[in-house]
């Protein structure tokens, strides 16, 4: 992957990593906690791709994504280790608000995900644009 095919991509991840931050918020605001916590967690998902981007890294699986983003990302203090965690967190709060009904979450669960949520993707964010992945 050349610097100009990383750049459009890097771009096209953050494009929907924004989208599904602001799919995750009208679901808040409807009172739709399952379908907030899913779309914060995409945000993440989305920021995290872009980010492996830069280093020429595609993840295979949700599970690799967050492995490698621990590699190359958290092992070598790029991020803070609080930024796995919100990942890990968010990850496995998505697969029990899409698989398992019987887990109600409460809308203090979905405002904790989505407060997250944008903690990491600003971050994130400001990373990509310091790196000129992103414009300012």
């Amino acid at each position: 992957m050349n610097d100009v095919n990383k750049q459009v991509n890097v771009k096209l991840e953050v494009e929907k990593g924004d989208a599904a931050l602001r799919q995750a918020h009208l679901l808040f605001q409807n009172k739709e906690f399952d379908g907030c916590i899913s779309r914060a967690y995409y945000a993440v998902f989305h920021y995290v791709s872009a980010l492996l981007l830069t280093q020429g890294i595609e993840a295979r699986s949700h599970e690799g994504l967050v492995r490698l983003f621990n590699l190359h990302f958290i092992r070598t203090a790029i991020f803070p280790k609080r930024y796995s965690t919100i990942l890990s967190h968010a990850q496995k709060a998505r697969e029990e608000s899409d698989y398992r009904p019987e887990i109600p979450f409460t809308e203090e669960d979905a405002k904790n995900r989505l407060t997250e949520a944008e903690e990491f993707i600003t971050s994130v964010g400001n990373t990509l644009r310091q790196e000129q992945y992103l414009s300012t």
